[in-house]
């Protein structure tokens, strides 16, 4: 293949890949566009022409979702920035997918092309490797998941047992399935039964479990303000057991916001979640008051996003009350917040949120796909208060159930579902990845390391033959 021959094949297959991105959705062409970049991969190139190929890959995924937020946003009527810190804000994502996805790619072709690691065992290699990586993202500004293509698809269920990591795994799986099949030319029918087997198990008995857990409802206010007073727009509800504002809403902490946040609760006899600025650690913070109007939780933001690394302290603790937990918007991306929140008891995570406001809203559309699947991992409902739009309530199977528009004040009113504990029926309280954490990460180094092992272990027989 000619240089500029893989560079074109790249570029289609990043536009493939990218109608699998949220907004768009299309999760069964992720497995296809992610395919064409690893058979890429497999041919003889120079690693500068494999990284441009990866780079072009991840820009050109960005097109479609770009393309597809702008439509959405000016349909709803939504104003965004469109200046070159949008545009930067809303293409960091897919430049850090394009590094991420060169490093794993370029570790599968030199695996193929050595001849000694193919068809099934090496489509076990690359997504067992690619979940290393992935999983090492944590350390990075903005963490990498390709499950977030999957958040609306059933595939989305193995996160009850594996988190996202078995999610993105299965991504890998079936893209290098593809891959190995179309350089073989033939069918492996033992990583297409797996690959079925594996999904069909997980899906069925995670809807299985669903069904049995009985279901309570939670009457909810989501605050969405826009550039307008929250505390006037949480005022004017009633008959409501939980009120959500959103991050940093509340300006700085003083006395007279606690007053304010106290006479709310009173006034509506609710349960009220609400984001403001602590200024003397100083911390992004959020604190629930009960109907009583007292104090009862305050919760530090844990991981801090951009330029909050430099302005405020992050948080240690996570805390429940009444099986309420909080994590505050960035605190969603990274697993470890909303299942430390389960493992306490929590059966509802409220979430006040503040998206940073880049070309048509994409950064809202990202976010908000890794919330379905924080659901599924732990079972809670997750209900989400956004300064300028996607609020959202999301049930524990990771449905969205309700959505507020791009742009615009409001109050969404609301039933948020939970699953209360059975004594006789555990599974339903705490899921395999609530108990076990980052199991699936674990087990994937194990089989990669078995690989490499093995590898080695032919190569060498080879030699001494």
């Amino acid at each position: 293949m000619t240089t500029i021959g893989a560079f074109l094949f790249a570029s289609f297959g990043g536009l493939v890949f990218g109608a699998s991105i949220p907004p768009c959705n299309w999760g069964i062409l992720s497995f296809i566009g992610l395919s064409l970049l690893i058979a890429l991969n497999t041919f003889t190139l120079h690693w500068h022409e494999r990284f441009v190929c990866a780079l072009l890959w991840g820009l050109f995924a960005a097109v479609l979702p770009i393309a597809i937020s702008v439509k959405i946003a000016k349909a709803q009527g939504a104003d965004y920035p469109s200046d070159f810190v949008g545009w930067l804000f809303a293409l960091q994502p897919f430049l850090l997918l394009s590094i991420f996805a060169f490093v794993v790619c370029w570790i599968a072709g030199k695996f193929w092309l050595s001849g000694k690691c193919k068809e099934t065992n090496w489509v076990f290699f690359v997504a067992a490797i690619a979940i290393i990586f992935e999983w090492l993202t944590l350390f990075l500004p903005l963490p990498i998941n390709l499950a977030i293509t999957q958040s609306r698809s059933p595939v989305a269920s193995i996160a009850f047992f594996a988190g996202i990591w078995g999610v993105s795994w299965f991504v890998w799986f079936v893209a290098a399935a593809l891959a190995e099949m179309a350089l073989k030319q033939k069918l492996n029918w033992t990583t297409i039964c797996f690959a079925i087997f594996f999904l069909a198990i997980s899906y069925l008995l995670v809807k299985w479990l669903h069904s049995k857990a009985p279901k309570q409802t939670v009457k909810v206010a989501i605050v969405q303000n826009g550039n307008e007073d929250p505390l006037n727009l949480a005022a004017k509800v009633s008959d409501i057991e939980l009120i959500v504002l959103p991050e940093l809403s509340l300006g700085q902490e003083t006395p007279l916001v606690l007053k304010s946040l106290s006479e709310l609760a009173r006034k509506t006899k609710a349960n009220v979640v609400a984001g403001f600025e602590e200024p003397n650690l100083p911390s992004n913070s959020a604190v629930l008051f009960n109907p009583n109007g007292e104090e009862v939780l305050r919760y530090r933001k844990i991981h801090l996003f951009g330029a909050e690394r430099w302005r405020y302290r992050s948080g240690k603790e996570t805390k429940v009350w009444n099986d309420i937990g909080i994590a505050i918007c960035f605190d969603t991306v990274f697993p470890d917040v909303t299942r430390r929140l389960a493992k306490q008891g929590a059966l509802l995570v409220a979430v006040p949120n503040h998206d940073p406001l880049v070309v048509g809203f994409l950064l809202h559309h990202l976010h908000a796909a890794f919330l379905p699947i924080r659901a599924i991992e732990n079972f809670v409902s997750i209900v989400k208060a956004d300064s300028f739009g996607l609020s959202q309530v999301i049930t524990p199977d990771g449905k969205i159930t309700f959505e507020a528009p791009l742009g615009k004040a409001t109050v969404l009113i609301a039933d948020a579902t939970i699953y209360p504990p059975l004594q006789d029926f555990s599974p339903c309280t705490l899921t395999p990845y609530t108990l076990f954490g980052d199991w699936f990460v674990a087990l994937s180094a194990t089989v990669a390391l078995l690989l490499i092992i093995i590898r080695r272990s032919y190569a060498v027989g080879c030699r001494s033959g």
